[in-house]
């Protein structure tokens, strides 16, 4: 066979790996950009909410300032008289002034009165024009129930979002005017156009936009740099390896060495993997200063052990507490609370190694231990005195007297129910506390019933 040719097996080989390939870099392709353009909808909808709330407070605070400026009683007066006072000018100044100072579209008094339309006291528009006294406006371009709330008193002020045939979408904020006798008798309002709002808001997103692009770029060349050197590669050799032994095409008295040492590479390679898998799984679910389990495990072994309980059994269930950890490591410096906390680990696993159940550490100074399917609490008891005198032997130094700890232990009774892991951890940590509280160096037993 000419060497230039390509076997047709190591052919399908190379294309299974790179059909492999293209599946895997398309789809965290999808993935970027499915969260990309998640992303970018969050960012509009709160870039969106946010300067609502921006705007609506500005206009709150105006509204609020301009409707207490204004006298109620007069103003009441004008709209039964249909009138204007003395002051009328005065607040039209005021009106014009607050425009030309904050970015309103539209400022205005309006009567509380109204059946199919409403009456205009003071009004501006954007200073290009003003509405006659009194005009009648249609009811349609208000909130009705807004009107109600301040009618009724129960709101000094309302804001809200809302759409009007006449206007569009508007930002708007009433405030009430009342006269002295404290009754409604008109009320302000400031409406504020979403045009430019939506402008700014759009314009800020095709920036994330530019940024996001940048991003999933970048983060998918990383990504495909790394398939193709942490995965891509060990699978086409496995691939490889596992097209070219084929059984179909050979009997097994002609099965010569190139193929057993072959056969022999994908057994290894499939090795190699499920060791990098339980090595890894065992790191997740290990402590690693005292290769204890750790608290993520402990908890899915005490559920575990909750779900397969029976009626009558009993699970016995233990806190331990180093005392006064921190002076261990203030006096004698980490490496020495280090060599404790190892040290402890030891001994709980010399006590409880060998019973059914499971021992951790949960963080810190604080450990733990589910002793599956005890017998009586006299059990119970020698194994907390057992560790109370093992850990007694554990020394900072020579003229140190030991470590001690404080034990709170929880007897979980199956005969009538299965009780919660938090009803008994919250129970064996406040018994816990009991031994503290008494001294510590020490251990105290509860029975918890399932109810």
């Amino acid at each position: 066979m000419n060497p230039t040719q390509r076997n047709p097996t190591q052919s399908l080989s190379t294309a299974k790996s790179k059909g492999l390939a293209k599946v895997i870099v398309f789809s965290i392709l999808a993935l970027l950009l499915a969260a990309t353009g998640l992303l970018l909808l969050f960012n509009y909808m709160k870039s969106k909410d946010k300067l609502i709330e921006l705007n609506t407070g500005q206009m709150t605070g105006i509204i609020q300032t301009f409707a207490e400026i204004l006298n109620g009683d007069s103003i009441e007066v004008d709209l039964l008289e249909k009138r204007k006072n003395a002051d009328y000018g005065k607040w039209d100044a005021i009106v014009d002034s607050t425009l030309k100072k904050n970015d309103i579209k539209y400022l205005y008094v309006m009567s509380m009165a109204y059946d199919d339309s409403i009456e205009t006291y003071l009004e501006a528009q954007d200073h290009l024009g003003k509405g006659d006294f009194l005009a009648k406006e249609d009811i349609s371009d208000f909130n009705i129930e807004a009107i109600e709330k301040l009618k009724e008193g129960n709101e000094p002020h309302v804001s809200f979002v809302s759409y009007t045939p006449s206007y569009g979408w508007l930002i708007s904020t009433y405030a009430s005017i009342k006269n002295s006798k404290g009754e409604v008798v008109a009320f302000a309002g400031a409406d504020k156009e979403m045009d430019d709002m939506n402008r700014d808001v759009k314009e800020m997103s095709y920036n994330f936009i530019f940024a996001s692009a940048l991003f999933v770029i970048i983060v998918f060349l990383i990504v495909v740099f790394i398939i193709r050197k942490m995965f891509i590669s060990p699978i086409k050799k496995i691939v490889e390896a596992a097209d070219n032994f084929n059984l179909l095409n050979i009997s097994f008295e002609n099965l010569s060495f190139t193929y057993i040492r072959e056969y022999d590479t994908l057994i290894e390679s499939f090795k190699r993997m499920e060791r990098k898998i339980n090595d890894a799984i065992k790191k997740s679910f290990t402590d690693d200063l005292t290769k204890l389990k750790n608290r993520h495990f402990f908890t899915i072994s005490v559920e575990n052990i909750l779900k397969s309980a029976q009626s009558g059994k009993k699970i016995a269930f233990f806190i331990i507490d180093i005392d006064f950890f921190k002076q261990v490591n203030d006096t004698y410096g980490h490496d020495k609370g280090d060599f404790v906390l190892k040290s402890v680990g030891t001994v709980l696993l010399d006590i409880f190694g060998n019973q059914p159940g499971v021992v951790a550490r949960l963080g810190g100074d604080e450990f733990a231990v589910c002793l599956d399917d005890i017998g009586d609490v006299k059990g119970v008891e020698e194994k907390c005195k057992a560790l109370n005198e093992q850990v007694s032997n554990i020394r900072c130094s020579e003229s140190n007297t030991g470590i001690t700890v404080s034990i709170g232990v929880t007897i979980a009774d199956f005969s009538i129910g299965t009780p919660r892991y938090s009803d008994i951890f919250s129970t064996a940590d406040a018994t816990l506390y009991k031994v503290k509280a008494r001294g510590r160096n020490g251990y105290k037993i509860i029975e918890l019933k399932a109810d």
